[in-house]
């Protein structure tokens, strides 16, 4: 895990104010877009991320800080920006998407020595925390119903192919959740249901900015992050890609020099609801797959 519980405070006073835990909407989840440190191959910063990072986190006291569900999404490919943008962003690149979902209303809010500690302090071994895009938000879904990944969904050892696009808005004139609702609505009028079988949206908690406790505190920020689950296909990549390019991003406010569109495979390091533990020998299997 990567969440820094020293923001508690500020999390539990604005989560209380905007009613968050409010009937009929999701626990908020924590998401972050991880670029390696410096001296590690991708290979090596999953291997470590996954088995050494991820034993760490399992190894975390049980109760109401302990997340429901942890997935690591191995990045494969990805695009930021346009391609007319010059030079590159000191951020470009990123190696995994963390996914954290919360057990509890105090999940990430509630002290936690152990966090403070171990987990906390181990991401300088293997996470460039300069270049770290992370929300804090909650969950909506689109297409499909709501269910945590699982590496077994794809009947792979690699996982099921996830793409997510990290959104920044070009004006604030609408909300978050308009805006994130018109960009995946633009995308899927493009995608038929034999690409993508499942949507969500994932909207930030309003008032919280975990970027300056988690790392990228001078980075644009990320009005929404949209989520598809894709069916495996030669040309899954490329038309999910057109869709992209085609988008009408002046009507729709999105800044294409800011926001950026990841490929990856969804690994689960736990899913306490599925029965799913950190197991090393099924997350090496996971490993081998994804990086030989």
């Amino acid at each position: 895990m990567l969440f820094h519980q020293t923001t508690h405070l500020l999390l539990t006073l604005s989560l209380t104010f905007y009613g968050v835990f409010a009937q009929n909407e999701s626990l908020p989840k924590q998401l972050a877009a991880v670029r390696r440190r410096s001296g590690l191959t991708h290979k090596e910063f999953l291997y470590y991320h996954t088995l050494v990072h991820g034993l760490k986190s399992w190894n975390a006291p049980r109760g109401d800080t302990f997340p429901a569900a942890y997935t690591l999404n191995y990045v494969f490919d990805g695009v930021f920006g346009a391609n007319n943008t010059v030079p590159n962003a000191a951020y470009v690149g990123c190696d995994d998407v963390t996914e954290l979902w919360s057990s509890s209303p105090t999940t990430f809010t509630a002290q936690s020595n152990y966090t403070d500690t171990v987990i906390g302090p181990d991401g300088d071994n293997f996470y460039d925390k300069a270049a770290v895009f992370s929300v804090f938000g909650t969950e909506a879904f689109i297409r499909g119903t709501a269910t945590f990944p699982t590496t077994a969904e794809s009947g792979s050892a690699k996982g099921p192919s996830i793409a997510f696009f990290w959104t920044s808005a070009t004006s604030q004139s609408i909300s978050n959740d308009t805006f994130a609702r018109d960009i995946v609505e633009a995308l899927l009028t493009q995608l038929p249901s034999d690409i993508v079988y499942r949507a969500s949206i994932h909207v930030p908690v309003p008032g919280v900015d975990i970027r300056p406790y988690f790392g990228g505190a001078g980075l644009p920020t990320i009005n929404s992050v949209i989520k598809l689950w894709l069916y495996d296909g030669d040309a899954t990549v490329s038309k999910v890609r057109a869709a992209q390019t085609s988008l009408d991003y002046q009507g729709l406010q999105l800044d294409e020099n800011v926001s950026f569109l990841l490929f990856t495979r969804a690994v689960t390091i736990w899913d306490l609801e599925q029965g799913i533990n950190f197991d090393d020998q099924r997350l090496k299997t996971s490993l081998r797959a994804n990086t030989y």
